[in-house]
């Protein structure tokens, strides 16, 4: 079980050439996830490992922007992995591979300003890495593509996204309980947004870049909370903001 708890705070929403386009804009999300992840107990060779995965997130979510304000709060979205497979060709490398859906949830409503709801369905296509070239380091990856469905309520359909986020850690050897690490994201929308009722000149493609440090704590092998605050820079057709996560893992 996982759970994720994060608050995001932007002051600023940027164009496609990376300049404030919304006066008087500002954003506040705190967000709560709880992700449960089963493994399955079928025995493969070559060290793969077959899991499914469930998240479920609420949000309060708060937007000011031309002189409005508005609030919202409730349930957001569920995430489904019916199937991860995970490989692991050593003990210093770990493969992780699985298609999910996000499912949006509550009630979107176009005419306000702040929604906690999505609005809309999507598709994610996820890779995970880690390696450990020594016993202290870690280097891991995870891109993911998206793939988005249109908003019935705005009739807008978002562009796809690749996304990676990305951490290098070093576990101290005088408390090897204790990892610091450089943490963060990158983000690069890949195809155009679309609009039902007119045209969008620049398809209005998001890209940003966030980086910030991390610590983590491993109460067992099993188990352990993570405090990370990243930064988000080149930003563009996109809020620009920074995040704080503390983060949980135990089994059940």
């Amino acid at each position: 079980m996982y759970s994720y708890t994060a608050y995001y705070k932007a002051g600023s929403f940027k164009d496609n050439s990376g300049k404030s386009s919304t006066p008087g804009f500002s954003l506040e999300n705190f967000i709560q996830a709880v992700r449960v992840v089963h493994t399955w107990d079928v025995k493969l060779d070559s060290g793969i490992t077959l899991s499914s995965g469930l998240i479920g997130s609420a949000n309060k979510i708060k937007v000011e922007a031309f002189g409005n304000s508005d609030t919202d709060s409730g349930f957001r979205q569920l995430y489904l992995t019916p199937l991860y497979v995970g490989y692991s060709p050593s003990e210093n490398l770990h493969l992780l591979t699985g298609f999910s859906a996000f499912v949006p949830l509550g009630n979107y409503d176009s005419n306000k300003l702040a929604n906690s709801p999505t609005g809309n369905a999507s598709y994610t296509q996820e890779f995970d890495l880690t390696w450990f070239p020594h016993p202290n380091w870690e280097v891991s990856i995870a891109p993911t593509y998206t793939i988005n469905a249109k908003n019935d309520d705005t009739d807008y359909r978002s562009g796809n996204v690749l996304n990676v986020d990305y951490l290098l850690g070093y576990r101290l050897q005088s408390n090897p309980k204790v990892q610091l690490g450089l943490v963060g994201y990158y983000t690069k929308q890949v195809t155009d947004d679309h609009f039902d009722h007119g045209d969008l000149d620049d398809g209005n493609r998001l890209s940003k870049f966030a980086v910030g440090p991390q610590i983590f704590y491993a109460f067992d092998q099993k188990s352990g909370v993570v405090l990370k605050w990243m930064h988000e820079t080149a930003v563009k057709n996109g809020p620009k903001g920074d995040s704080i996560w503390l983060q949980f893992a135990f089994p059940l």
